[in-house]
């Protein structure tokens, strides 16, 4: 695989990073201040953190960090349906994780993105309770 086709892959996954980020963020100053409201921030940070691991491996081989995102749709619905868009969106990114860790060779890389698709399953989860406990 061509260096610059792994280049946009990552760049494919970091615009799915700066999406969650923003979407989380601001699901989380609508929600009002309870759990959910809570972990959406936190869970925007770790986000944070992905986009910028994924950035300075794209500079590392010679790309430059896409910063687009696609138009945001943040849910409707108040807090269940906002945690409900959060949940596809990290069962998009889960799906994206396997797919480019799968075709990707390189090692270092493949690493990176299997540790990031470890920590979008725990978001998963964490969303999934959230809205159980919602609907009890």
């Amino acid at each position: 695989m061509k260096k610059q086709a792994i280049i946009d892959l990552l760049n494919q996954d970091l615009t799915g990073e700066i999406e969650a980020i923003l979407i989380y963020m601001r699901d989380s100053f609508v929600t009002p201040q309870c759990r959910p409201s809570r972990e959406m921030e936190e869970i925007a940070k770790d986000e944070m953190r992905h986009a910028e691991k994924l950035s300075e491996l794209i500079v590392d081989l010679g790309g430059v960090p896409s910063m687009e995102h696609r138009e945001l749709n943040f849910g409707k619905g108040g807090p269940k349906g906002y945690l409900r868009r959060l949940i596809e969106l990290e069962k998009g990114a889960i799906a994206m994780y396997k797919d480019h860790i799968a075709i990707i060779p390189d090692d270092k890389i493949k690493k990176l993105l299997t540790h990031i698709l470890h920590e979008e399953e725990g978001h998963l989860e964490e969303f999934t309770e959230q809205l159980r406990e919602f609907n009890q």
